[in-house]
């Protein structure tokens, strides 16, 4: 994997994200005035960018298990492909919220 040096996510490169005009790799690392994180994704609806941040006294292994889980929960790389099984599986679970969503 090539490095990439820090990206500090000001207003303007929050907005360059949000509209698409520019696209990080998840795990890309991010910084803000909220710390330091790995960038997990942007959602394309409403623009939000979604990190995974580290935590004051983390480790390497907790801080990797978290921004693992975190892209298992929101389909982020190669977790994708399982989108489409977990939106069967909530359907199946909870009808009415994917008929409201319909």
């Amino acid at each position: 994997m090539p490095y990439f040096s820090t990206i500090e996510l000001t207003p303007q490169v929050s907005m360059l994200l949000a509209h698409g005009a520019l696209r990080l790799n998840p795990g890309q690392w991010v910084k803000s005035e909220k710390g330091l994180g790995r960038f997990l994704r942007t959602d394309p609806r409403s623009g939000t960018t979604y990190v995974s941040w580290l935590r004051p006294g983390d480790d390497w292994e907790t801080a990797s298990q978290r921004f693992h889980r975190a892209c298992r929960k929101g389909f982020v790389g190669k977790y994708r492909r399982l989108y489409d099984g977990g939106k069967a599986r909530r359907a199946v679970s909870d009808p009415e919220v994917m008929s409201v969503g319909q």
